[in-house]
């Protein structure tokens, strides 16, 4: 377990994707760290031994903190501290039972409409899932991005806002290296392809059972992974 104490610290470096406010690059870098693993639940951030890893002032640590709290994923521990926060099953049941009403929804709608194209799909597929993850964020990523492509080809802005408040709040729901691991890249581009094509062409409940089907089986492998990463912390 990763502590950030004043004994000790945690090689970080500035994550480089975000073009806006130093405070955005803290807050971006800690999430990679949260979703790589190198900080867990239970380990203790404090802000002067950020700034000082990181190089810079305290203020945008400080925001980047504060930003992590509001989102759930971090709660007040002592002076100019924080703890990570163990997400409970609640969290995680519910953010895969908010997918199942959204994106349900949105294969139904699909499935109901002569004029929905879905070849921008198989194309988006067929683009992402020539990748090769090298990352737990990359990983997220290619399926967050393929399951928000199925949700746009509605045409539907209120699931598609909804779905966006759902997957920016996931984070508060599990951690991403529980997500990667019951998320196999492997297994992207032929669970995803099945996937549409049982929602082409099918009626519309049953084009909704699918994807149902096919976000309820990420929670059961999420579940699997939470047990089996807290018996390996817990060492049972």
């Amino acid at each position: 377990m990763v502590t950030m104490a004043d004994d000790g610290g945690l090689s970080l470096r500035r994550a480089g994707r975000s073009l806006g406010p130093i405070s955005a690059e803290v807050y971006e870098t800690l999430l990679d760290a949260l979703m790589e693993g190198r900080i867990q639940a239970g380990d203790r951030l404090i802000m002067d031994r950020l700034a000082e890893e990181l190089d810079v002032s305290r203020t945008p640590v400080r925001d980047a903190l504060q930003r992590l709290f509001r989102e759930g994923l971090v709660e007040p521990a002592g002076r100019r501290g924080y703890l990570v926060r163990e997400p409970s099953n609640r969290d995680t049941t519910d953010f895969y039972e908010a997918r199942m009403a959204v994106e349900g929804a949105a294969a139904a709608q699909l499935s109901m409409s002569d004029s929905v194209d879905l070849v921008p799909v198989r194309h988006l597929l067929e683009t992402i899932g020539r990748r090769s993850p090298s990352s737990t964020w990359e990983s997220f990523e290619v399926n967050r991005q393929f399951h928000r492509g199925v949700v746009l080809a509605t045409g539907n802005s209120y699931l598609l806002d909804m779905f966006d408040t759902i997957w920016n709040r996931s984070r508060t729901a599990l951690t991403y290296s529980q997500f990667a691991a019951a998320n196999p890249s492997q297994d992207f581009r032929c669970e995803h392809e099945e996937l549409l094509r049982a929602i082409e062409g099918a009626r519309p409940e049953a084009a909704r059972a699918s994807m149902t089907t096919h976000i309820r089986s990420g929670l059961d492998r999420t579940r699997r992974d939470a047990r089996q990463e807290r018996g390996r912390r817990h060492g049972s």
